[in-house]
């Protein structure tokens, strides 16, 4: 993935390479025939927290990942907390601040810090005090396996990645709760693109599932398809910060 109109890498591995590359190419299309040669980030997945804090008019919403598992909302996801299988916590509520570490992909993620913080509020009356940064929820995976920590929230999405991805690190984690469905990652057109140039884009990302590479998608994220969701449904989740505050 190239293409600097466009940005894809809410899950990056080379596993899913091929598919993310495949959704740039066939969105390219859409800007080509429309004439929009040049530009930085006119097409992007992003994290549901950027689209529901962002400035009037900043987004344009396109289209939402329906993840297949029939326990999960359309168009929603969640995060599944996880600890070392061998050695680790029976439950969330066991969790001690005083005595464990938590790992966090990027303080700012909704998935693997907002919701995991509102979860150990709400749950235990607990604080996410200094947690050790991961960089990525597949790294997250990864501190957790080798028992550097004892709790993380993976994004379903990505701990669905991390079994193709590094399998061994999945097999040495235990999910042991989840956080509250949300609205799932969005994919957002920039706010400056006009209605035509918008409607052309939520028509690809709908007839995603018609591409050939599609197939990789559901393997490898337990994505089955796209859906336009009530934008509406975004803003709300602003009000989890506050409870993991």
């Amino acid at each position: 993935m190239n293409d600097p109109r466009i940005s894809l890498g809410m899950y990056p591995a080379e596993v899913s390479s091929g598919i993310f590359t495949a959704i740039e190419h066939h969105l390219a299309a859409v800007l080509d025939e429309a004439g929009l040669h040049h530009g930085d980030q006119m097409v992007r997945h992003i994290c549901g927290i950027t689209l529901a804090t962002a400035p009037a008019g900043r987004w344009r919403y396109l289209a939402t990942p329906v993840i297949g598992d029939p326990a999960v909302p359309q168009g929603h996801y969640n995060s599944l907390i996880i600890t070392p299988r061998d050695g680790g916590l029976a439950k969330v509520g066991d969790f001690d601040p005083a005595l464990h570490c938590a790992a966090i992909n990027e303080p700012g993620s909704f998935s693997g810090t907002i919701t995991l913080a509102a979860h150990l509020a709400e749950t235990g009356g607990m604080k996410l005090t200094s947690p050790l940064l991961s960089g990525a929820h597949l790294d997250s995976v990864t501190m957790v396996a080798e028992g550097r920590a004892q709790l993380a929230a993976i994004d379903r999405m990505s701990f669905a990645l991390a079994g193709h991805d590094r399998p061994d690190d999945v097999a040495r984690v235990r999910v042991i709760d989840e956080t509250a469905f949300h609205p799932a990652p969005p994919l957002v057109a920039d706010g400056s693109l006009d209605d035509d140039v918008t409607a052309a884009l939520r028509a690809a990302l709908l007839a995603c599932p018609s591409l050939p590479a599609w197939p990789e998608m559901e393997r490898l994220l337990g994505v089955t398809g796209m859906m336009v969701m009530d934008e509406a449904l975004y803003p709300p989740m602003a009000t989890v910060m506050l409870r993991a505050a």
